[in-house]
């Protein structure tokens, strides 16, 4: 029984050592992390036309969209973000509201701002 409490420590202990140094080669490869707010998303539809749209962009590496929840089973799109992480070198924050924009249809009209770098 200790060996596999031990043994579970360790894959922890490794496992925090390995995203550290993730982040740290990211640090020092110039790679950066901004949080967009994105308004008129309003279903399931609306997060993958974004996150396509965001995955298209020349640099962008990581897309994660996060969607807020109302009651329990139902998602509240109002306060939808999303962190993009991108090669600043190869694109601008101000190109990734464009896309954001870009990926608006005549029945969802999407608009993005920059909440943190």
């Amino acid at each position: 029984m200790w060996q596999s409490i031990r043994m579970t420590v360790l894959v922890g202990i490794m496992t925090l050592s390995l995203a550290g140094l993730q982040a740290f080669a990211a640090e020092s490869q110039g790679i950066q992390t901004v949080t967009l707010h994105i308004e008129g998303m309003t279903c399931g539809a609306c997060v993958k036309d974004i996150e396509t749209a965001l995955t298209k962009v020349s640099g962008v590496s990581v897309v994660e969209i996060t969607v807020g929840k109302k009651w329990v089973f139902f998602s509240d799109y109002a306060n939808a973000r999303a962190a993009v992480t991108f090669d600043p070198e190869k694109v601008g924050a101000e190109a990734l509201v464009k896309a954001v924009a870009g990926a608006s249809s005549p029945l969802s009209a999407y608009k993005a701002r920059l909440l943190e770098k």
